[in-house]
């Protein structure tokens, strides 16, 4: 059972953490130097700074292209992509350790210019700094290894747990009975993520204060072993595993779009959204023949885009008449111009221009007039 009284308390920690330090024995010292007395079912909580520091986990990047490199090679699964007027762009990516953030958790900040990446296994990490504790103070406690994090469809950011250890992370309320006695199903209460996110309120590595205790909550201390990578949804039991743009860019068959990210403050004009969409549909790998047979012209400041005959002559892709493929071809291009600006917030109505041939009324073009999606 776990206390109804929950306090945490940063100590103050004089020491300079660098590569090679002995993160346990500083972390021991501030303890000590604090006149703390670790008791049976503490935990503390660690920067997750501190901690690569003293792993020397620190890169050199020369300029922001470098970092935004690093980001990507550090990243295992693209979320989201975004740019900025100032020229910077913004990755939301799925980390190793299983986690979702901005810049895959990279840092920048009181670094002394280097960027600091994760633990390269901070369960284990966090293994090490317990056990080390535990013997220094001959008690049983929890230890976890947290960050600073956002959240998707909230305004701020709050630490979340990124390593673990000592305790289960997760409080599986599954099967047993609430207040009312109806039998709960659903409820996974992230332990380990609100113990961060207590100790974030009052530890700052950028003060001297990269460590917190949290006294209240031994309750949830057991032998679990999985460590913080069990708060992690596996990727195909993630429904926002891509944003909502890149979700649409890759049902069009585009991995890797040229030209700028979508603008992350929604800023963009509609003559450059208009402009993104149509490098979507031409980026994108189609399963219909006769695009070739088309040209894509913007009109205005974005709002019409015209499909007229390419001045080359209509030849076949897939083995059809060059017509019929033709043919196919506008009508493939019309729907995904359609879905591609609808990722953008744009709406589209189409307006096709048939002619009389010998085979009866064929389309010669399409008009297709655009406005904005208000939500």
């Amino acid at each position: 059972m776990n206390d109804r009284l929950l306090t945490v308390y940063a100590p103050p920690v004089e020491e300079e953490i660098t590569p090679g330090s002995d993160l346990s024995a500083i972390l021991i010292n501030a303890l000590r130097r604090n006149r703390i007395d670790l008791k049976d079912g503490d935990i503390l909580v660690v920067a997750s700074k501190v901690v690569s520091k003293a792993e020397g986990r620190l890169r050199t990047v020369a300029d922001r292209a470098e970092f935004e490199e690093l980001v990507e090679q550090t990243g295992t699964h693209l979320v989201a992509e975004r740019s900025y007027r100032s020229g910077t762009t913004v990755q939301v990516v799925r980390t190793p350790a299983g986690t979702v953030q901005a810049a895959a958790g990279l840092d920048q900040s009181n670094s002394g210019g280097a960027v600091i990446l994760h633990p390269l296994d901070s369960d284990r990490s966090a293994d090490g700094l317990r056990r080390r504790v535990e013997q220094a103070f001959e008690v049983r406690i929890g230890l976890v290894i947290s960050d600073t994090s956002s959240r998707p469809w909230r305004v701020g950011v709050g630490d979340i747990a990124i390593g673990l250890s000592g305790f289960s992370g997760l409080d599986d309320q599954r099967g047993r009975p609430d207040d009312d006695g109806r039998v709960q199903t659903v409820t996974v209460r992230a332990v380990a993520d609100e113990i961060a996110a207590a100790a974030d309120l009052v530890k700052g590595s950028s003060r001297g204060l990269p460590m917190a205790l949290v006294r209240g909550a031994g309750g949830y201390l057991d032998n679990g072993q999985r460590g913080a990578r069990a708060l992690s949804r596996d990727l195909g039991e993630d429904w926002f595993r891509h944003g909502h743009v890149e979700a649409i860019q890759r049902g069009l068959g585009v991995t890797d779009l040229p030209g700028s990210a979508p603008a992350g403050d929604n800023s963009d004009d509609i003559l450059e959204r208009v402009s993104r969409a149509i490098r979507v549909v031409r980026a994108g790998q189609s399963r219909t023949p006769g695009h070739a047979a088309w040209r894509m012209r913007i009109e205005g400041s974005g709002s019409r885009i015209t499909l007229s005959p390419s001045d080359s002559p209509a030849t076949a892709q897939s083995g059809g008449p060059p017509l019929l493929e033709a043919m196919v071809g506008l009508g493939s291009l019309v729907e995904r111009l359609h879905t591609a600006l609808f990722a953008e917030d744009l709406s589209a109505s189409t307006r096709y221009h048939w002619v009389d041939g010998e085979l009866g009324a064929f389309p010669r073009g399409v008009t297709i007039d655009i406005g904005l999606i208000v939500p």
